[in-house]
């Protein structure tokens, strides 16, 4: 009786010695490498750093845990995530994502300042066509325009006759 306390409580330590707390498999070193390793679960599309039912997703936690086991045993992330490959296949391995991607929002601002550009551009290109066209009222007509001299030259005499 004695005897089978005591291996039942040496196995409960070595289960408590050799068990990981969650906070050991969500450390900073367990994240950054499973930021790069796809969950399986089915459910999702996200890293094993997912928040599936709260960590507790029935693929993320197990490769966490094993994660942390090979991080135990010394190995680096490289080896890691490609023992992870070989076990699932490419398909597990995500990259790290575009780094350049900041550049988008200028690049739309710059095209967007070009496309500004050449509208103001067509526009006074087009008000410069037009401006030949219109006379003003101190200036000559327009050549071959008969009916805009003779309506000129009545304004001009129904003006004096007015002022005088």
């Amino acid at each position: 009786m004695k005897l089978k306390r005591s291996i039942l409580l040496a196995a409960a330590i070595t289960g408590l010695a050799f068990g990981q707390t969650e906070s050991q498999i969500t450390s900073p070193d367990v994240e950054r490498v499973g930021k790069h390793i796809q969950c399986q679960c089915g459910s999702c599309k996200e890293n094993l750093n997912c928040n599936m039912s709260a960590h507790q997703c029935h693929f993320c936690k197990p490769a966490r845990t094993e994660i942390f086991k090979q991080q135990q045993q010394g190995k680096s992330d490289s080896d890691i995530i490609t023992s992870f490959v070989k076990q699932y296949g490419q398909g597990i391995f995500l990259s790290d994502p575009n780094s350049s991607f900041w550049l988008v929002p200028y690049f739309s601002l710059a095209a967007g300042g070009v496309l500004v550009w050449f509208v103001l551009r067509r526009m006074r290109a087009h008000a410069q066509a037009a401006k030949p066209a219109l006379a003003t009222a101190g200036g000559s007509p327009p050549p071959g325009d008969d009916e805009f001299t003779r309506y000129r030259d009545m304004v001009e005499r129904e003006t004096e006759k007015h002022l005088n």
